[in-house]
C-alpha cells in the first residue's frame, strides 16, 4: 500500500493507520462488529456441549479486547486503512492482507486466543474454534488480497467510507491482475461487497452458528 494519504472512493480520505490511530480502529471495529452473526457465535453464553445463547453482558469488553489483540498480533503483516467521518475523525477501518505464500509471517492468534479461553474457559473456545474451522479452511489456494475486516461507526455510515476502503486495494487488485476474497459474516453486506465485484462461490454452516456466504473477485480491466 502507498504510505501517506490517498484519495478513495467518492473524494474519501483513505489512509494507512498509525500506531495513533489504533485505539480508534478498535472502538470502530468494536462497534461495526457488536451484533455481527460470527461475533455473536464466538463470544456468546453457552456451555461446549451447546450452542451460543447470544451476546452476553461481556460481548463488548470481549470484543473490544479481540479487535486490539488481533491487529497487535498482526503488526507488520495487516494493512490496516482508515477513512475520516463527515466529523473529521474516524468513521470506518478495514484490515486486509496482502497475497502470501505458506512460508510467510502470518498473524499470531495466540493473544486473542488466550485472553478468550480465560473470559469464555479453554473448552468452550475450544469447541468454537473447531466449529469455525470449515470457515477457516475456505481460504483460496490462489495468491490473493483477503478482507478480514471492514467496518464503519453508525454515525458515519451513509458516506462511502467502507466502499472507499475497499475500492482502494481492488483498484491495486486490476492494475496487478490479482484476484481477493473475503467471508461475508454478515449477509446483510453481501450487496455492497456485490458492488465491488465480489461473487459468492459458496457458502460455509457453521455447527451451532450462522452460514457464512465466502466471496471471490476476479481482477477487472
Amino acid at each position: 500500500m502507498a504510505d501517506g494519504m490517498t484519495r478513495g472512493s467518492g473524494g474519501v480520505t483513505v489512509r494507512e493507520a498509525t500506531d495513533r490511530d489504533l485505539p480508534a480502529v478498535v472502538a470502530v471495529l468494536a462497534e461495526a462488529f457488536h451484533d455481527d452473526p460470527v461475533m455473536g457465535f464466538i463470544f456468546g453464553e453457552g456451555s461446549a456441549s451447546e450452542p451460543p445463547r447470544g451476546p452476553s453482558d461481556r460481548h463488548g469488553a470481549l470484543l473490544t479486547a479481540f479487535m486490539a489483540n488481533r491487529i497487535l498480533g498482526g503488526r507488520g503483516i495487516d494493512h490496516v486503512l482508515v477513512a475520516d467521518g463527515p466529523d473529521g475523525r474516524i468513521g470506518a477501518a478495514a484490515i486486509w492482507l496482502a497475497p502470501h505464500g505458506p512460508d510467510d509471517p502470518q498473524p499470531d492468534p495466540s493473544m486473542t486466543r488466550a485472553v478468550n479461553s480465560l473470559a469464555l474457559g479453554e473448552d468452550v473456545m475450544a469447541a468454537r474454534i473447531e466449529a469455525l474451522m470449515p470457515l477457516f479452511a475456505a481460504s483460496p489456494a490462489t495468491p490473493n488480497w483477503y478482507l478480514f475486516l471492514v467496518g464503519t461507526l453508525a454515525s458515519a455510515r451513509g458516506h462511502g467510507l467502507a466502499s472507499a476502503l475497499i475500492t482502494e486495494v481492488t483498484d491495486r487488485c486490476d492494475a496487478e491482475g490479482m484476484g481477493a476474497h473475503l467471508q461475508s459474516s454478515h449477509p446483510d453486506n453481501v450487496p455492497l461487497y456485490e458492488r465491488h465485484g465480489f461473487v459468492v462461490t459458496g457458502e460455509v454452516a457453521v455447527e451451532g452458528g450462522p452460514t457464512v456466504p465466502v466471496m471471490w473477485r476476479d481482477p477487472q480491466h
